[in-house]
């Protein structure tokens, strides 16, 4: 695969550099909740995060109350399309609420759309009027434990690192965005078509995002980037799939009253996540099976319908959620998840 070489190489460098300041991560009282690629704009017609602003909003809240770590794996400013100033005023009010977990249960990773939080400098004048002393870093390394026991090392960047475009020729892709596509977007109102939304691609860099982390030694990866929601290595998408054929596989004699009804509900929950993630078939096909449970990807905040895909980490469990609901309301809802300790059992 084109490329998978340097995003091998630059995972290397980012876990090198996390695992000297790694942190304890003990599942037993874990509470952590991991957003990404909320693109924050100026609240124009370029903007992808206003129609998800509702959604977040609802999830910040819950989550303070709750007493979790907020995790905020890169991307939550749209910096190549817009200026850090204009972002800042316009969200001034989420800013506000996220600083309400800082600066103990506040944590912040830069990405690719929002690299200029890779200079301290930058990030004293823009972030820290608002939170104050705040370390940005290009990743994030926890030892995970169970009690006393050691499970394993979990690393989380925002997933851009060696891609060609989002890293390597980052500073041409900037202009291109700002001074191109964004004129577009603000008069057409299309959504986002960055590199980290085209299907063909994602696929390809979930894949070489995969095939790294399943040659490390007890290692789960967390990413964003790619605005794919990934669980146990597995997208949504294939998650409700496998859910569909297990059921339909089901023996007559043990099929209940209700069976043709949960078959319909859950053909129709496939056709749901089908629309929001359009695969590419073609780029799927015939590839090898990666049935790991050693990549997760938190998905987005800017999905076009409003809603946001996050990654908790509570009572010994990892869970894909959805906010909102299925009916709107302002709370999770748990599409998928797992105990870690059975996570990291896998991986030996």
């Amino acid at each position: 695969m084109a490329g998978s070489s340097a995003i091998e190489r630059a995972l290397v460098r980012s876990l090198e550099r996390a695992r000297s300041a790694a942190r304890v991560l003990n599942v037993e009282t874990a509470r952590y909740i991991i957003f990404s690629d909320h693109h924050k704009g100026q609240r124009d017609g370029a903007d992808d995060f206003a129609r998800c602003e509702r959604a977040y909003i609802g999830a910040l809240k819950h989550y303070n109350r709750e007493g979790y770590t907020l995790i905020v794996l890169g991307d939550a400013e749209e910096l190549w399309e817009c200026r850090p100033k204009a972002v800042m005023r316009a969200y001034a009010n989420i800013l506000k609420l996220e600083r309400q977990f800082h600066p103990q249960r506040y944590v912040r990773v830069y990405g690719n759309h929002d690299d200029e939080w890779e200079r301290p400098r930058r990030v004293n004048k823009h972030l820290g009027k608002i939170f104050g002393p705040l370390d940005v870093s290009d990743g994030l390394c926890f030892r995970v434990q169970n009690g006393d026991r050691d499970l394993g090392l979990m690393l989380l960047v925002h997933g851009h690192q060696g891609t060609l475009f989002s890293d390597r020729l980052a500073g041409i892709a900037k202009l291109v965005v700002r001074f191109i596509w964004r004129t577009i977007q603000r008069l057409t109102r299309l959504p986002s078509t960055t590199p980290a939304k085209d299907a063909c691609l994602r696929d390809d860099h979930d894949a070489a995002m995969y095939d790294w982390a399943a040659k490390q030694d007890g290692l789960v990866l967390i990413a964003g980037h790619t605005h794919r929601p990934v669980f146990s290595s597995k997208t949504h998408l294939r998650q409700v799939e496998d859910q569909l054929a297990a059921l339909e596989n089901t023996p007559p004699e043990e099929r209940g009253e209700d069976f043709a009804n949960q078959v319909a509900t859950l053909r129709a929950k496939v056709e749901h996540v089908r629309t929001k993630d359009q695969q590419c078939q073609a780029a799927s096909a015939g590839k090898p099976d990666r049935s790991s449970p050693c990549y997760f990807n938190s998905g987005c905040c800017s999905f076009g319908d409003g809603d946001i895909t996050g990654l908790e980490i509570v009572d010994g469990q990892i869970r894909l959620v959805r906010w909102p609901d299925d009916d709107g309301s302002p709370r999770a809802r748990v599409l998928v998840q797992a105990s870690l300790a059975d996570v990291f059992a896998s991986l030996r």
